[in-house]
């Protein structure tokens, strides 16, 4: 059986609209032909020589997305078909300084009927709220194709996966056997047992489920001090990473985030004051969790840390 994908359009304003399949209820529809939902176009930047065959690759980058989707707004009325798409288009223009743009959430659905995770992309409109209209079977209906533009090209994880710098010894069940006592009578046998507490460990492995590689956030919580270096080792598409941290410096229960993520880059402590910048090796090379799984560890760090973690959206190539 073929199970249609999920789509969901979440305005700025907070509005939901199910993009619901032809042949189900609801009051927009998604007609077949909606294009720009998979692989994104890529701007690949190359330098051509007189006397060389082919071409230099300079640079490639995924370029922003248009997303086009056929829609059939219906209404018992006309009024209510107006009303339908006014919402729509209140929820569609980015708000000011670009602090809020709506969002296409999908999800599609595997071979056992359950959806899988959702992604989400960022857009606004781009035209195509101007169509066709007139009735059908005693209903209002109104035909469009929604252009909407993307400043991402990638889809996204909904939600952060946050990985911890932690061992976890043997895991025991909270409640006795059965036939044992709910408390112990000698301190030694029987009653409820407790797994021991995470343990600091200085080399994780991390699985970036995505197809892209993204740009990790660190967390870490004090005391600890430089210089320690930040490896992700060789994958199957680049080689070893370092990232030199020289003298950053927390004392018990102080924090430091460390954002790597290009044009976001930050590096704040609990103090509210940005860190200096200093910290940091010269032109600091931030690497990247590339897809599949990553060897991260921290190396040569002189003081163990009440915890360190890294923080990471995977990215999408389509839905």
């Amino acid at each position: 059986m073929d199970y249609a994908p999920m789509v969901t359009l979440e305005g700025v304003d907070g509005s939901q609209f199910a993009l619901s399949a032809i042949g189900s209820t609801g009051n927009i529809w998604l007609n077949k032909g909606a294009k720009g939902l998979d692989m994104p176009v890529f701007d690949v930047q190359v330098d051509r020589f007189p006397r060389l065959a082919g071409s230099v690759p300079r640079s490639a980058r995924g370029a922003d997305r248009e997303i086009f989707l056929p829609l059939t707004i219906w209404g018992e009325s006309r009024p209510e078909a107006v009303a339908t798409k006014r919402r729509l288009m209140r929820a569609l223009p980015p708000t000011r300084m670009w602090q809020r743009m709506a969002k296409l959430v999908v999800a599609e659905v595997s071979a056992s009927g359950a959806l899988e995770a959702h992604r989400e992309i960022e857009v606004y409109y781009g035209g195509g709220l101007e169509g066709d209209e007139g009735t059908e079977n005693g209903l209002n209906w109104m035909k469009f194709g929604l252009v909407l533009q993307t400043i991402d090209p990638y889809f996204r994880a909904q939600s952060d996966i946050r990985v911890p710098f932690a061992s976890y010894g043997l895991t025991r069940d909270f409640f006795p056997p059965e036939g044992e006592s709910f408390v112990s009578k000698d301190g030694l046998s029987g009653g409820f047992k407790l797994s021991p507490s995470p343990t600091f460990t200085p080399a994780i492995t991390v699985n970036n489920a995505g197809d892209e590689p993204v740009y990790p956030t660190w967390t870490f919580v004090g005391p600890t001090a430089g210089p320690f270096n930040l490896v992700r080792g060789a994958t199957a598409y680049s080689d070893e990473e370092i990232l030199s941290v020289r003298s950053l410096t927390l004392a018990a229960g102080q924090s430091a985030t460390l954002v790597t993520e290009p044009g976001r880059v930050e590096l704040t402590t609990s103090a509210g004051a940005s860190a200096v910048w200093s910290s940091l090796a010269v032109n600091p090379r931030f690497w990247a969790l590339d897809p599949g799984p990553n060897e991260v560890s921290i190396v040569d760090l002189s003081t163990e840390p009440a915890s360190v973690s890294i923080t990471f959206r995977p990215k999408y190539l389509g839905m």
